[in-house]
């Protein structure tokens, strides 16, 4: 037929791709999550029809390029959000900077809104991946989806693990005099503006290891949750499928 193309199955039978979905196709470098999630609906739309697709019809190199996109994704969330922490923390601890910024965004006042933004990249992504599992029905968008989390929750346990030590780093060496150093040189040598960072710098200290370990909490349950998204709609699939099995 014109819009198909047909691929040995070692089976013995005849697995039948719509044109356009070559196995060269499946080896293509992402640009974007969107474009990997794009190919997956694609895949999806593969499955659904009932076509018989054998397992290495995604290749290495495919199953890697799902797992690289997960993992620069991944690293980006984590950057993003370390940059926002980097941002709103010292807001949080010190009163005199949340009042200077209140002035200018009222918001700020509120240190759930806050948190909510400094998190608010890596529960956008958590939940365009945990959108995937309405996609993952059968072995090719299994192996599709399962490489792209599975890159994701690598790169967010070692951005975790990075941020967490560093916040306990900094904790444990910042003293008076390294503070008022530091504080000194950002500020150009003007001793009234060194005082200011000196004082936003050590309020800030109290806040770095419960930041730490609300950090490690973000990550695992971003990290988490597409996985446990995964397993409850096929926990739901398994349940529809037995009541139909049941009334048929």
């Amino acid at each position: 037929m014109p819009n198909r193309e047909t691929a040995g199955n070692p089976g013995g039978g005849t697995d039948i791709v719509p044109a356009g979905q070559s196995r060269s196709s499946t080896q293509s470098i992402f640009g974007s999550l969107i474009d990997a999630i794009s190919q997956i609906q694609q895949f999806a739309v593969i499955e659904r029809t009932g076509q018989d697709i054998p397992d290495d019809f995604l290749t290495i190199r495919g199953k890697l390029n799902f797992f690289n996109m997960g993992f620069g994704n991944g690293f980006l969330e984590g950057l993003i959000f370390a940059l926002l922490t980097a941002l709103t923390l010292p807001v949080i601890s010190d009163d005199g900077l949340n009042l200077w910024v209140e002035r200018f965004f009222p918001m700020a006042r509120s240190k759930f809104f806050l948190w909510s933004l400094t998190c608010a990249p890596i529960i956008i992504t958590g939940g365009i991946c945990c959108f995937l599992s309405k996609y993952r029905i059968g072995v090719l968008t299994r192996n599709a989806v399962d490489s792209l989390l599975t890159g994701r929750l690598i790169s967010l346990a070692i951005k975790g693990i990075v941020i967490f030590i560093l916040l306990v780093f900094l904790s444990s060496h910042l003293t008076p005099e390294t503070v008022w150093k530091a504080a000194y040189g950002i500020s150009l040598q003007k001793r009234e503006v060194a005082e200011v960072i000196y004082r936003i710098i050590w309020h800030i200290k109290p806040h770095l290891i419960p930041t730490a370990y609300r950090t490690l909490l973000v990550f695992c349950t971003a990290a988490l949750t597409p996985f446990f998204s995964i397993w409850l709609v096929s926990f739901c699939r398994r349940i529809r499928r037995r009541q139909l099995e049941l009334y048929q």
